[in-house]
């Protein structure tokens, strides 16, 4: 064998062990995140996450219901998470072990409405939960708006008590602390909504 195809060999050698590097690093990062984030990702399929889809309904201090349908999104999608590993540069992911976000539908009184939610838990192995509504477009419709969430996670439930913030028909918010209906928290339990495997 020549030294020139020797020199071929091993450069074939060094980017396979890089290659198989990466993959690697994805795997064990992906694992390391079962650790890190049990509410978000489980190697057993059937252990209840945080993370999926839920619905429930709460009732404002005007007696008006709020059907809510909310989505909590992984940390890291595995596309994310690919194209991380197989960046040039790898970045260390940084985020708190506890943070989540998602997207939220909103309907009342004929209206349908698309907020981002982001919270946390109390702990990465924790039950309390918190987490806050703003609508896509900063557009609030009049009247009772819900505003933050705080309360506990049990499997295929949460128990949340919720904090209302009342909008004019400008967009501004407005309080008045001699109207007991502005410090009224409603009560929201959601349950998980299936999906299809």
């Amino acid at each position: 064998m020549t030294y020139r195809n020797k020199l071929l060999f091993l450069i074939i050698g060094l980017a396979g062990v890089v290659l198989l590097g990466r993959y690697a690093c994805y795997f064990v990062d992906k694992k390391y995140d079962t650790i890190r984030r049990p509410w978000a990702y489980s190697s057993d399929p059937s252990k209840p996450l945080l993370v999926g889809k839920w619905q429930g309904s709460v009732l404002d201090p005007d007696n008006n219901a709020h059907e809510v349908f909310l989505e909590i999104e992984e940390p890291l999608s595995d596309e994310k998470r690919k194209n991380r590993f197989f960046q040039k540069r790898i970045k260390r992911n940084r985020s708190s072990r506890t943070f989540f976000d998602g997207m939220a539908i909103l309907a009342s009184r004929g209206r349908r409405d698309t907020c981002e939610i982001w919270g946390g838990l109390d702990q990465p192995d924790g039950n309390q939960i918190h987490f806050q509504f703003r609508p896509l477009h900063d557009v609030h419709p009049p009247g009772f708006n819900l505003n933050l969430a705080e309360g506990v996670w049990q499997e295929h439930q949460l128990e949340l008590s919720i904090s209302f913030t009342w909008f004019r028909p400008d967009g501004s918010s407005f309080s008045d602390s001699a109207d007991p209906r502005f410090e009224q928290k409603g009560v929201l339990k959601m349950t998980r909504i299936a999906t299809a495997k």
